[in-house]
């Protein structure tokens, strides 16, 4: 299939929009590969399965959206729920970089994103491992943000409204 095939094919999923067809709201073809995405550019099939549970289970008896199996709303708050399973998975899978993220979490009440690593007490070291890790990024003004899969887990919130973009 291509790329706009399969995107047609998943409009009775999630339709085409987090809103209505008319909203400022970002499309969903765009959004849920940004959400789940890592700065590396890898998603993990756990997290797209875990994403599609729990935004379904969110979902059911919602009557406003009758063109979409997944609500724009379910599909927002299921991010959080997928962001902690998959910081919970590095802790047992990578312990390095899952102490590294828990490092960072405790600085999530003070610390606003995009930061510098300074902010975090993070060593040169430490952000090359994260960068390695596509666990953090520097941005066009070299302060560094997270992938949304892993900022939420860690309650970061964003210097104004978030951005969800695959990559920097």
């Amino acid at each position: 299939m291509t790329f706009d095939e399969i995107v047609e094919a998943l409009l009775p999923l999630w339709g085409a929009k987090l809103g209505t067809e008319n909203s400022r709201e970002a499309w969903t073809e765009r959004w849920v590969p940004a959400a789940l995405v890592d700065f590396n550019e890898q998603i993990q099939a756990r997290d797209v399965v875990r994403f599609l549970r729990e935004a379904a289970a969110a979902s059911t008896g919602d009557e406003r959206w009758p063109d979409r199996v997944l609500t724009p709303a379910a599909m927002r708050h299921s991010l959080g729920a997928c962001s902690r399973a998959k910081v919970e998975e590095i802790n047992q899978e990578n312990p390095r970089l899952g102490k590294l993220l828990r490092h960072m979490a405790t600085f999530s009440d003070s610390v606003k994103m995009p930061f510098d690593p300074a902010d975090l007490n993070l060593a040169p070291d430490d952000v090359e491992a994260l960068e390695q890790w596509g666990a953090m990024a520097r941005d066009a003004d070299g302060r560094y943000r997270m992938p949304e899969i892993y900022r939420h887990a860690l309650g970061f919130r964003t210097q104004g409204r978030a951005r969800v973009v695959r990559g920097v």
